[in-house]
């Protein structure tokens, strides 16, 4: 029975490399990368008028998320920040609450008062705060 044929150490250490990580050091990054806090994104919706455009919170999310995915595409490297930010965009229109938001918003916009609304994640989560002043 012939002998199997030993790999020269350069095809052992090059095999070695690519072999998937164990799943608990792939575990521990994506949580190091979830709980990494992104800014929140801030959105102000307004009312039209004769003078100045207004835009509800959809219009202006979904404006974010085309600015965010402008910049990540003229962007060459990675921009972990960037992309975080696109995500809690898409999750927010994706998002049933989005529509309650954007429906409280305009009560409070037709009774006068100044709306904003915080996007953000929070332990991996998303979390929506609807602010009236």
């Amino acid at each position: 029975m012939p002998q199997p044929l030993a790999l020269p150490a350069a095809a052992r250490l090059s095999a070695a490399r690519r072999l998937p990580a164990p799943q608990e050091t792939y575990a521990a990054e994506v949580k190091k990368e979830v709980n990494r806090t992104v800014e929140p994104i801030n959105l102000d919706p307004r009312y039209s008028t004769r003078d100045i455009p207004g835009k509800c919170i959809k219009c202006l999310a979904e404006q974010e998320l085309n600015n965010c995915l402008i910049e990540l595409l003229r962007r060459e490297g990675e921009d972990k920040e960037l992309q975080r930010r696109f995500e809690m965009l898409v999750s927010f229109l994706k998002s049933p609450e989005s529509q309650k938001l954007r429906d409280e918003s305009e009560r409070y916009l037709a009774e006068g008062k100044q709306v904003t609304v915080k996007i953000c994640f929070e332990e991996g989560k998303p979390k929506y705060e609807l602010k009236v002043n």
